[in-house]
């Protein structure tokens, strides 16, 4: 026991860290925060039978409504009509439970990111301990939102893919190569931005076929292609079997589909209960529609940012607020500054000094989570540069195992300040209204 804590303390340090910074006051604000209005809405259907329509794919509305049947068995949580609706302390746990338990398991995979790309136990440590004390992941995880199973899944993705390739065993190097293809399946079943992780796999097989080009091995690698996308399209599709098989009921959602699927949906006016519709029909009229809507949403948002300003922090997402007794508590997306500009100026010094090859994975998934966004027109948030960020920080880790003791402790103090600094307006503290407003102030440099 002795000898396995010695030799595992810096990853059970991070699980601590990890688990405490989103288990802690999960269940506060008992009020409505942010997108909480529209998945609060999307759990509920699922026991009310009541179709909703999402321009995201089911399985993370799903996975939280699972763990909230087994505490909850016939529950309506009802409401969730704006930010700041007061909800059952309790309730909210629960709906917030598993995001923040995939957002504690992310740091502990870029520890073993890290490790499986050349880099040391402290350089693993690194890179878990500055996702645990980024404001902006903590934000995403600990409230009722799907992004954390989307960074978990993805980047979990690539772990397992990067252990495939170390395998000499060939049965070994095929079960985690198409696990790695189903974790990507899953991270594209939270949302579509997933597509980059599989890509990623993809394009790192690709390379590594034209390493040691022949016939054989193109025949080897089209296998493998073919294989992975049968698989992914197994995993993207059983959600909505589920989700078909759940929404049973005239809902919210019916405008946003056809007359005939409307005919399917017990309640409805247009109703008939002999008519039917396969399912592929409902698959592929419900992803035509998410894509219309994806690509023609044009409605604006005060909070709304581009892909120029995500790097710098421009445009803090606000996502809660409350006055009371001269008191005022604010949540933010906001992330911690010195993390992300540290972030984006290592990182490129990295690119051109860091020896350790796996640099260019790390910067091909930097512009494969990155780029896309340079062509989507519709309004999107800070929170959609994450997965580059992620990358970056995997950068900036690897690099850290060249600093020198001093300099790695003292840029992980400042990051740590930084983070306590920000916090207020991570967890939504009440603060005096002077405090507050200093805070206010601040956010208004990055406006």
């Amino acid at each position: 026991m002795k000898n396995f804590l010695a030799k595992n303390y810096l990853f059970l340090i991070l699980i601590f860290l990890a688990l405490l910074t989103r288990f802690v006051f999960l269940d506060y604000p008992s009020e409505v925060v942010f997108d909480e209005v529209h998945f609060g809405k999307f759990v509920s259907a699922y026991f009310t039978h009541q179709y909703y329509f999402d321009i995201h794919p089911p399985l993370g509305k799903l996975m939280i409504a699972g763990l909230a049947r087994l505490n909850f068995a016939a529950a309506n949580f009802g409401g969730f009509a704006q930010i700041g609706e007061v909800k059952d302390a309790h309730t909210l746990f629960i709906l917030r439970f598993l995001p923040a338990l995939f957002g504690a398991f992310l740091p502990l995979v870029f520890y073993g990111l890290v490790l499986v790309l050349g880099g040391s136990k402290k350089a693993g440590f690194l890179a878990g301990f500055l996702v645990v004390f980024d404001n902006a992941f903590l934000v995403e995880s600990k409230f009722l939102l799907v992004d954390s199973f989307l960074f978990f899944f993805g980047f979990s993705s690539l772990l397992v893919f990067l252990i495939s390739r170390k395998q000499e065993n060939r049965f070994r190097k095929y079960l985690f190569y198409f696990l790695s293809m189903a974790l990507a399946g899953l991270a594209l079943s939270i949302k579509w931005t997933g597509l980059a992780f599989l890509g990623i796999n993809l394009i790192l097989s690709f390379i590594a076929m034209l390493k040691r080009v022949s016939f054989k091995r193109f025949l080897k690698f089209s296998f493998e292609v073919a294989v992975s996308l049968i698989l992914v399209v197994i995993v993207y599709t059983l959600p909505f079997v589920i989700h078909f098989r759940m929404l049973t009921k005239s809902g919210a959602g019916d405008a946003f589909m056809s007359l005939d699927f409307q005919k399917t949906l017990s309640g409805s006016q247009l109703f008939q209960p002999d008519f039917k519709m396969s399912f592929w029909q409902k698959f592929g009229e419900l992803n035509q529609k998410m894509w219309f809507y994806n690509s023609t949403l044009d409605k604006t948002h005060p909070d709304g940012s581009t892909f120029k300003e995500w790097p710098f922090l421009k445009k803090p997402v606000w996502y809660w607020s409350k006055t009371v007794n001269k008191q005022r508590g604010d949540i933010y997306l906001f992330g911690n500054p010195v993390l992300w500009l540290a972030s984006l100026f290592i990182s490129i010094v990295a690119v051109f000094k860091l020896k350790n090859s796996n640099k260019w994975i790390l910067l091909l998934g930097f512009l494969a989570s990155y780029l896309p966004f340079v062509f989507v027109s519709r309004v999107a948030f800070l929170y959609h540069y994450l997965p580059a960020l992620g990358f970056l920080i995997l950068l900036l880790a690897l690099w850290s195992d060249r600093f020198p003791l001093a300099f790695y402790l003292g840029f992980s103090f400042l990051v740590f300040l930084s983070f306590v600094a920000i916090s207020p307006l991570s967890y939504g503290f009440m603060l005096p209204i002077k405090a507050s407003q200093i805070y206010q102030a601040i956010l208004i440099l990055f406006r």
